[in-house]
């Protein structure tokens, strides 16, 4: 069996702090690392990227409809650009599934959608992508969300395999014991509409005690300044910028409870990640989130409801055997895993 795996080859790397780019970098070195002892060939089909965005799109659509493919067994596309190889002759055509969120609801990319260079990457390079996916002989879909998602918009659920999502090894370190210090909920990600922040921030100036600090980790842009308005000079309310990749794991810790109160998340990571670092997790609990992601979430009804559940955590603790389970669950997601899961289901896709 020979897997060719397609994307933009600066989208292979492990350093971007990006989930799609961790996934193919880990899922192509996984593979790699299988390709003797089971058997089959794995190689990178990438695409180069050349002068801007635009130049790269274009060249990946223009190869990925001019080169042969037909030495191939599995051409899978592990990315959301577009690639939709023709000629390929009888080598089947997998298209990863990370989330349908800008098909299904597009109101939600209103942030990314203010100038014309945005719309039209949004149109061309998303939803252009996402539609390409279900034109695709196979979906690996990183969640049962993303796969219910995919039967909505008409895929065949016959030709969909659910394999998710693994938590690095960095966060399987052991956890350090926290000083006696305030208590700090922190959020970690975009500043996206999406992400919904502004429902923590207002969460957030209703707790009145001030030894509970609110720390918020991401770059500041996208909604950033409204939240800041939002905040309202509230002193317990801190940004604390951007978040370096190497320095994830230590913020984390620096944590006692995770809020992530988004509305739509294919899989998330970054729940999965403070599930491994033994913090509480509390969500919005009428987002889009997949089951096997919530199962140990605090779920917020609105806003005051989140207030009362930071404010329960920080009185009454964390129960051990509800962080212990949530811990075990998330450390228990490898890339190993993953790409075991992969491998097995090209195997069933011929």
């Amino acid at each position: 069996m020979r897997i060719g795996l397609m994307g933009l080859e600066d989208n292979f790397v492990r350093n971007t702090g990006l989930g799609i780019p961790v996934y193919m970098y880990e899922l192509l070195k996984h593979l790699k690392k299988m390709q003797k002892k089971e058997g089959f060939k794995v190689e990178k089909i990438g695409y180069e990227r050349k002068s801007n965005e635009l130049s790269g799109f274009m060249n990946m659509v223009l190869k990925s409809a001019t080169e042969y493919y037909g030495d191939y067994d599995i051409l899978h596309n592990p990315d959301v650009k577009p690639i939709f190889p023709r000629n390929r002759g009888k080598a089947i055509y997998v298209s990863t599934g990370h989330d349908y969120q800008p098909l299904l609801q597009p109101e939600l990319d209103a942030d990314v959608n203010t100038t014309l260079k945005s719309r039209v990457k949004l149109l061309l390079e998303i939803r252009y992508s996402l539609r390409l996916t279900l034109k695709s002989d196979y979906i690996l879909a990183r969640s049962t969300l993303t796969r219910d998602d995919a039967v909505k918009l008409g895929f065949d659920r016959k030709k969909i395999f659910v394999v998710g999502g693994a938590v690095d090894d960095r966060y399987r370190k052991p956890i350090r014991k926290k000083e006696n210090r305030n208590y700090i909920v922190g959020y970690l990600g975009a500043f996206r509409t999406r992400k919904n922040v502004s429902f923590a921030i207002r969460a957030f100036n209703r707790v009145s005690d001030r030894s509970i600090k609110f720390d918020m980790w991401g770059k500041p842009v996208y909604e950033y300044e409204m939240l800041r308005k939002l905040a309202g000079g509230n002193r317990n309310i801190r940004f604390r910028g951007f978040a370096p990749e190497e320095r994830m794991v230590e913020i984390y810790d620096s944590f006692d409870a995770f809020v992530f109160p988004s509305l739509y998340e294919g899989l998330c990571l970054p729940i999965f990640e403070a599930y491994a670092r033994g913090l509480p997790v509390i969500i919005y609990k009428h987002a889009k989130i997949p089951e096997e992601t919530r199962k140990y979430c605090f779920e917020a009804e609105d806003e005051e409801h989140m207030a009362e559940i930071i404010k329960g955590l920080k009185l009454g603790g964390y129960d051990e055997r509800r962080k212990k389970k949530a811990m075990n669950y998330a450390r228990s997601l490898t890339w190993e895993k993953t790409a075991k899961d992969t491998l097995a289901a090209y195997r069933k896709m011929l």
